[in-house]
């Protein structure tokens, strides 16, 4: 994995070197976590239009400078994920960064996981989108 991140660009840094997670997080921060240095999982929901998420994962993907005027890095790998009515969402999300060339879509994953309190599942995308 680190070898593909490596020929995309995008330079990692060690666990012990990367920053801490921010306390005080944005309103596109809140949607996702970042688990591994240059890799951000973004989980979307119907609940915000799909521009918000459109307009969040541009914005991963070339860096951002935030009000306070800290620099923001872009991100290497995004992993976008919804279940439910939410995977259009996702969907756009992923199309539109790859409609305007700044990124790839590396792996479709699709599944049906049950859902805890029921004896239903739920349909459930996760689109790994690699930055060019």
């Amino acid at each position: 994995a680190v070898a593909s991140l490596h020929r995309h660009g995008c330079a990692l840094q060690p666990l012990d070197q990367a920053e801490p997670p921010s306390v005080g997080m944005s309103a596109e921060d809140a949607t996702a976590a970042e688990t591994t240095p240059g890799v951000v999982d973004m989980k979307v929901t119907t609940k915000k239009p799909t521009t918000f998420y459109v307009r969040s994962a541009k914005s991963f993907l070339t860096g951002v400078e935030t009000a306070s005027g800290e620099k923001k890095e872009p991100i290497c790998v995004l992993n976008i994920s919804g279940l439910g009515e939410a995977i259009n969402v996702a969907v756009a999300a992923a199309t539109e960064v790859v409609r305007e060339g700044l990124g790839t879509i590396d792996k479709v994953e699709t599944s049906y996981p049950d859902m805890a309190g029921t004896n239903r599942g739920c349909p459930r995308i996760c689109i790994k989108v690699l930055h060019k």
